[in-house]
């Protein structure tokens, strides 16, 4: 039997905990607290007679049991949305949605591969990188610029708009576009923190084929070097060896 359509759950949302929504006849609509949400007449009587919905021909409105039948839909609708996920196992044990970040499918080796692209200190830089990136509230923007100058440029008065989370987040993206060659800081931000797929940032930039995943792993390689990640365990006395694979290290 097929589950809610996804607009019977967003307009159920609507309406609780105690909304009302009227109708035109043909469409019921709900407007509260800035939301919005329609539903087909047909279905808001499918909702009635299940119990969910109270009303008539001209108002509706929920019953106690719309929430739990909504906790059902819910869940229903996470089980169809597993159907249509890649999980992958992440170097640090956590579950990654391959379809979800560029830069997931690059941290679990490919068929016949005996190894993943980036190693575990290189997805930790980048996922850094992503959750400083929604710290900041970056919104992909063609024109986004991350130099510390036009972060600085904002003055006071920007940062009086957002939260101060938020402003220490952008200047730890500026000092990534300090600290990394150019190349390598746009293609990281590009990658891990708006999440673009490797293919648009070569093709952003006129690149060949495969050479933004290169830039990605030496600029994130870099990072955590920086932030001190390391690819392996080391004692006190030990210092970490560090090796640029032929061909990739930077032009600084």
């Amino acid at each position: 039997m097929p589950g809610p359509s996804r607009r019977a759950i967003r307009f159920v949302r609507c309406l609780l905990p105690s909304g009302a929504a009227v109708t035109d006849g043909a469409v019921f609509r709900c407007e509260r607290d800035g939301r919005g949400a329609t539903l087909e007449a047909a279905e808001v009587r499918e909702l009635i007679s299940a119990g969910v919905l109270d009303g008539d021909a001209s108002v509706c409105r929920t019953r106690p049991e719309a929430v739990q039948w909504l906790k059902r839909a819910l869940l229903d609708e996470d089980a169809f949305a597993a159907q249509h996920r890649l999980a992958a196992p992440a170097p640090e044990g956590a579950t990654l949605n391959l379809a979800e970040s560029p830069l997931a499918r690059l941290a679990v080796a490919a068929a016949g591969e005996a190894a993943p692209f980036l190693s575990r200190h290189q997805v930790e830089a980048g996922e850094r990188v992503r959750k400083l990136a929604e710290r900041a509230r970056l919104q992909p923007r063609v024109t986004m610029s991350y130099s510390a100058a036009h972060v600085a440029a904002k003055g006071a008065g920007h940062a009086a708009e957002i939260s101060d989370l938020a402003a220490d987040a952008r200047r730890a993206l500026a000092a990534i576009h300090d600290t990394l060659p150019r190349d390598c800081a746009g293609v990281v931000l590009d990658v891990c923190g708006l999440l673009k797929g490797l293919q648009q940032v070569e093709a952003d930039r006129g690149w060949p084929r495969r050479s933004a995943k290169l830039v990605l792993r030496i600029g994130l390689d870099r990072l955590a070097e920086v932030w001190g990640i390391s690819g392996v365990a080391v004692g006190p006395q030990a210092g970490r060896q560090r090796q640029w694979m032929a061909g990739e290290r930077p032009q600084m």
